[in-house]
């Protein structure tokens, strides 16, 4: 049993702007909470729920035992479970509103007991879920902008080349019961195996320790990594790997931090080759090479994800590596990123020796790139954003932020034309162009007005001084075109550079229950530090050489009750308190892949519960974006 002497949230809990607990200015704007009420208790625990306050973007909350506080803590939705208490017991509580560095006058103190034993008529087993009366549709918070073309996206929410994936839908589910990694029934590794449109849930939480490579060779594949209980899933040990055969796959909130300790050159997770593939809130971390490469995909997407950590002074064969990832194809997006703590390669974009050294189609596996909000911080001594010979990339709303260990770097990309390599001893020279850039509302916070040096925001730089290259690059007037599958409009939200540094920050990576990591990589980017200043082997000022250096892997675990409630009697991946509250039926698996719930038969039943786990992260980190076409 998971022991937490803070609240467990039951309602969506997501990280306030700033990681650095600092003292509030109190100030009445915004307003004390109005409407604070206990929702329901238990022997252990209270549920408090309260008015939604205009102006506040998040509540500070005290629990008192006979006027001494004994708990505390801070959340961006109106309501709190507070557990850890003692039965039969009355408590105090009261909360306040938060805006920045302001926060109102506390709301009048109420009281609250814990039950003292017997039956509880509210379930105590059942999360704070707001009832479904009215119209329940409406409650699902499907982005309004989806609803124009009534297209089935690959989950509510999925934007850019790989939108129209469809991953595992109208096919078997697979529960992973087990940590274990032998391959046998119940395991990660098994249920990737089968063959078959298929879609993975969690029925436990922890850190799955890969005995070797998990590839992913089948296709037509979801993993939903937000069905998780507790502290949710973390893959360790070895990477994960979508092969050149599989296609048409969904990940969602999973981590994957690989890690040194099998000695093994690679990264956390990568795939080239493949076709219509969405990563999704995903965390990345510890990897040898780079963190997470995806080139020579069609129809790809990777959004809301962080990469942070890549280890610098580790195992790898070439010597320091430390890259965040190198990143291409053909109608891929990436976009609302964190890349943080990496020595170079943030990223490094796809060059054309990788597909001709590979003897693999240009015309199948490379075309436009789409790179737009994201945020790139603390890049190391490297180039940082480089590379991209013969391609296409739009740059569009990146925030750029050096760290202490950055060096000044007075443009968003160092675009390469022409590559050297050396090839079974013998120094190579490709005579490759330069790449086709269009540039649009980046930001570096080293040069705020720009650089007079770079005033495009590009440094062209030639792979040898004598290649008769001309100087002057391909600098677009206009965006490159993406389109989905079967050629379907693509389309995604761009932010601002400003307004996307904040919302990655607030929302990115296996953002339903942050770990320790990534909340290391929002605090360090948002203050401008590092945690951490050694790396362990001579790497300093948040380059890293090793996890130890970093105290390793969270602890990833669920208390009875989050485990309670992902009970499944009908094993069709919706868990039986959330049958009942759509009015489903718990012995019935069928009516998991019915498409009774979305009035409009884009998304299944299990496809809408999947969405309902994550609506609120979904709805705002698009707020004050505009979604457009490509």
């Amino acid at each position: 049993m998971k022991k937490h002497p803070l609240a467990l949230f039951v309602a969506l809990c997501l990280l306030p702007l700033s990681c650095q607990k600092t003292e509030k200015q109190v100030d009445s704007n915004p307003l004390s909470p109005t409407g604070l009420t206990v929702h329901r208790s238990t022997e252990t625990s209270i549920w408090f729920q309260w008015d939604p306050m205009q102006n506040a973007e998040s509540y500070d909350w005290k629990l008192l035992l006979s006027g001494e506080e004994l708990q505390s803590g801070n959340v961006t939705v109106r309501n709190v479970e507070v557990s850890g208490l003692s039965k039969g017991v009355t408590y105090q509580f009261a909360v306040r509103s938060v805006r920045g560095e302001f926060a109102s006058q506390y709301c009048s103190l109420i009281e609250a007991a814990t039950t003292s034993g017997g039956e509880n008529p509210d379930n105590p087993d059942k999360p704070i879920v707001d009832s479904l009366t009215g119209d329940v549709y409406a409650k699902f918070l499907i982005p309004e902008a989806e609803e124009e073309d009534g297209l089935a996206r690959a989950f509510p929410g999925a934007e850019g080349g790989g939108m129209y994936t469809s991953g595992g839908r109208r096919g078997s589910v697979y529960h992973v019961t087990s940590l274990a990694d032998d391959g046998s029934k119940g395991t990660l590794r098994y249920a990737v195996k089968q063959k078959g449109p298929r879609t993975i849930v969690f029925n436990v939480a922890g850190r799955i320790e890969l005995k070797s490579t998990l590839e992913i060779h089948n296709g037509d594949l979801t993993i939903a990594g937000q069905t998780a209980p507790g502290d949710g899933i973390c893959l360790s040990g070895y990477s994960t790997v979508i092969k050149p055969d599989a296609e048409n796959i969904i990940i969602r909130f999973m981590r994957f931090r690989m890690g040194d300790e099998n000695k093994t050159e690679d990264d956390a997770i990568w795939g080239r080759y493949a076709h219509n593939i969405i990563l999704d809130h995903c965390s990345m971390s510890w990897s040898t090479d780079e963190c997470s490469s995806f080139y020579a995909n069609t129809n790809f997407t990777m959004q809301w994800c962080i990469l942070a950590e890549s280890l610098c002074n580790s195992i790898h064969g070439k010597g320091a590596h430390g890259y965040g990832g190198i990143w291409g194809g053909k109608n891929a997006s990436f976009h609302h990123n964190l890349l943080a703590h990496h020595q170079n390669r943030t990223p490094r974009f796809d060059h054309q020796y990788l597909y001709d050294g590979n003897g693999k189609s240009t015309e199948i596996y490379r075309g436009n790139v789409d790179y737009r909000n994201c945020v790139n911080y603390n890049w190391g001594s490297g180039s940082g954003c480089y590379g991209g010979e013969g391609g296409n990339f739009n740059m569009v709303g990146n925030y750029y932020k050096p760290g202490p260990a950055s060096s000044k770097r007075p443009y968003f990309i160092e675009a390469d034309g022409g590559y050297s390599t050396t090839v079974n001893g013998t120094k190579k020279y490709f005579e490759y162009d330069w790449p086709y850039l269009y540039l649009s509302g980046n930001y570096n916070e080293q040069y705020p007005s720009g650089s007079s040096q770079y005033p495009e925001g590009i440094y062209w730089k030639k792979a040898w001084a004598d290649y008769s290259l001309s100087n002057e690059g391909h600098v677009l007037s206009s965006p490159l075109p993406i389109s989905g599958k079967d050629g379907k409009d693509v389309y995604t939200t761009t932010h601002s550079a400003d307004d996307a540094f904040a919302r990655v920050c607030a929302y990115a990576g296996a953002s339903l229950k942050r770990d320790a990591v990534d909340h290391r990589a929002v605090g360090d980017a948002q203050s401008g530090g590092a945690t951490f200043t050694s790396g362990g082997n001579g790497s300093s000022n948040g380059i890293i050489d090793t996890q130890s250096a970093v105290g390793g892997w969270p602890v990833y675990s669920a208390s009875d009750e989050e485990l309670a409630k992902v009970t499944d009697s009908d094993e069709d991946g919706i868990p039986d308190y959330y049958e009942d509250l759509f009015s489903l039926n718990k012995n019935d698996a069928s009516d998991g892949l019915a498409f009774t719930l979305d009035p409009k038969k884009r998304y299944s039943n299990l496809e809408m519960y999947l969405h309902w786990l994550v609506k609120e992260i979904v709805k705002e980190q698009n707020n004050n974006g505009t979604y457009s076409k490509h």
